[in-house]
């Protein structure tokens, strides 16, 4: 019978811990997270300074450069192989 009393006085020390950490979740201020750097922000943000926003649309104008003069490249090679295959 006391193993019963113990386990029944450890299910409610946990029902007393989960009932404390559903408060602190309640408690969590709303936030969302900086797109370049991960820091926490206020939910109508969507960068941290405007040297992270910045930062990154310098990021974002060189992967469409990058694509761009990739693609580019593969339709330049792509009618060079047409041509070079037409003339035997």
């Amino acid at each position: 019978m006391v193993e019963l009393e113990d386990l029944m006085e450890e299910i409610e020390n946990l029902k007393f811990e989960i009932n404390g950490i559903k408060r602190e979740i309640h408690e969590l201020t709303p936030h969302k997270h900086c797109l370049n750097c991960g820091i926490a922000i206020p939910p109508d943000k969507t960068f941290c300074s405007k040297k992270c926003e910045d930062e990154w649309n310098n990021m974002v104008k060189k992967k469409k450069r990058f694509t761009y003069i990739w693609l580019l490249f593969l339709g330049i090679l792509l009618i060079i192989l047409m041509f070079s295959m037409g003339h035997p």
